[in-house]
């Protein structure tokens, strides 16, 4: 079961959760283009490869302030079903 964050929504808006480093991961998470890996442009898949690299660097940054549960669950969460 996924840990629920206590979320206070205005009309679909977040506007406080349980810590401002797990906002950063879920914004990463939802923007990450996951298919970075097969493109044939290498901007693209340069641009990929940096926002995977601070994604692994907002994860270790949340485990290290002991949310590393809520960090992995919004990580399954957002990744993609034929990635698991």
């Amino acid at each position: 079961m996924l840990f629920k964050a206590p979320n206070i929504k205005v009309k679909g808006r977040k506007i406080m959760s349980i810590h401002p480093d797990l906002d950063t991961l879920e914004t990463l998470l939802k923007t990450h283009d996951w298919t970075y890996n097969y493109s044939d442009d290498h901007r693209a898949w340069k641009k990929g490869n940096e926002q995977s690299d601070e994604i692994r660097r907002q994860m270790d940054i949340c485990c290290g302030l002991g949310l590393d549960t809520v960090a992995r669950e919004l990580y399954n969460k957002h990744r993609p079903e034929y990635m698991s």
